[in-house]
């Protein structure tokens, strides 16, 4: 069941205030998702190319997803590496990597 509530975070412009310090503007929103493990094929595939898969999120409605690139889930942050869309199944999935600040 999709239970859990994970954020997606969506970085926009960056703009720099009277006194140089640059900030930039983000949108979050909530989803539910199924947090599901990383295929061994997945994890070795991205290792090869110095990614490291921690965590893969199932989504059910393919809309709630717009092209974010971090998940904050359970106060960690992970970024999205890869997303993968299964017809068969009707599920988005976003293949993360922890942050190693997360």
């Amino acid at each position: 069941m999709y239970e859990d509530v994970a954020k997606l975070v969506k970085y926009g412009e960056s703009t720099f205030d009277e006194y140089g310090n640059e900030t930039v503007e983000t949108v979050e929103r909530e989803v539910f998702v199924m947090p599901r493990g990383v295929y061994q094929s997945e994890y070795y595939n991205a290792a090869q190319v110095g990614l490291k898969p921690s965590i893969t999120f199932e989504l059910t409605v393919r809309d709630d997803y717009e092209g974010e690139k971090v998940v904050v889930y359970n106060e960690r942050t992970f970024d999205v590496i890869r997303v993968d869309w299964n017809a068969q199944r009707d599920r988005l999935s976003l293949i993360c990597e922890e942050r190693a600040n997360g």
